[in-house]
């Protein structure tokens, strides 16, 4: 994998300080690359295999706490019968430096008259939607969409597990309540792009499912995109309108959400409208009878993991859990045996 390789560079420079040669500095991976290129790939082909091993002792570790190794195995199976969909929350995107949805609230009280603790009893009381509103009205929707456009387009290096998604799901639809770009850059650069004409949908949800009938490889942003404020879903009155009770979203949930087994990734799967609305799903309907999902989830400390595990159960949600402070390497390591397991 190309990015691999930009972390073996980043290994072999941390070695030591960058070469002057002739007034012009020069970094040990490129010495070695254009000097000895084959004494190069050999070390990249070493430190890979090391690389993996220790991934997939990761793996093995986190696979042997608690009840988590069952549920991969399960996961493992669902995959190799196609039936598996990936959903991706911030936390795949955060390495590449875009902020979390908590951080750019933040970044936004710094540019509004809010005061930074009126944004933080909102956010420790859940309510992200009214969080946004609040602070949007405050800075006035130009301002506001301005900042969030050129916070979450701009087109940094991505970095991170995420360049295994397009070798592990390139079959099926991806699903992301994300407003950045990512997604559709790394299946792109792996030659994996999504059909044309894939699906940002915010308020439009009614279509997917049949939308999904001819193009099944279509990235599906379930509130829009940073750079499109029509069919957006992000600020209160914007979800009061999308989630609202005409059986557009029920229906959304019950043929595109509840039609293959999810497994969550990078999300931290907090009581937001898509949690709740998939919750209202599985006490109508039953959880018999709607598929089960799984989720790469962080324990963290204070957490009850036997209560947590409870309440996502609402939702037909299963986890995998991994330890607190570990989510880049966990992530990778689990990525990477999941795709190892369904070769």
């Amino acid at each position: 994998m190309d990015y691999l390789k930009s972390q073996f560079n980043e290994d072999l420079n941390s070695e030591g300080d960058v070469v002057e040669i002739a007034g012009s500095e020069f970094e040990r991976c490129e010495i070695l690359n254009g000097l000895e290129p084959d004494t190069y790939e050999l070390a990249f082909s070493e430190w890979l295999a090391e690389k993996r091993e220790r991934l997939l002792e990761k793996a093995n570790e986190i696979l042997g706490m608690y009840d988590n190794n069952g549920r991969f195995e399960q996961l493992v199976r669902i995959h190799k019968a196609g039936n598996l969909v990936p959903f991706i929350g911030a936390g795949l995107s955060i390495p590449s430096g875009y902020p979390s949805w908590t951080a750019f609230l933040y970044q936004c009280c710094g540019e509004s008259g809010i005061a930074e603790s009126e944004l933080t009893h909102l956010l420790s009381d859940g309510l992200y939607e009214e969080a946004a509103q609040l602070l949007h009205d405050d800075m006035t929707p130009p301002v506001f969409n301005e900042l969030l456009d050129s916070t979450f387009d701009a087109e940094r290096s991505i970095e991170g597990a995420i360049h295994y998604l397009p070798y592990i799901f390139n079959d099926k639809h991806v699903l992301t309540t994300n407003f950045d770009t990512v997604l559709e850059r790394v299946y792109e650069s792996k030659e994996r792009a999504f059909d044309a004409g894939s699906v940002k949908s915010g308020r439009s949800l009614v279509e997917v499912a049949r939308i999904l009938q001819t193009k099944p490889r279509s990235l599906i942003k379930v509130h829009g995109t940073c750079n499109q404020v029509t069919d957006r879903v992000l600020l209160h009155t914007e979800y009061e309108v999308a989630y609202q009770n005409s059986g557009d979203v029920s229906n959304f949930f019950e043929r595109v959400i509840f039609k293959d087994a999810l497994l969550f990734i990078g999300a931290s799967l907090n009581t937001d409208r898509t949690i709740k609305k998939m919750e209202e799903l599985v006490t109508e309907k039953g959880h018999d009878s709607l598929s089960r999902h799984y989720a790469f989830l962080e324990l963290k400390s204070g957490d009850s993991r036997i209560e947590r595990k409870r309440m996502l159960a609402r939702a037909n949600i299963f986890p995998i859990w991994y330890a607190e402070g570990e989510h880049d390497e966990s992530i990778e390591a689990l990525l990477y045996k999941l795709m190892k397991d369904c070769e």
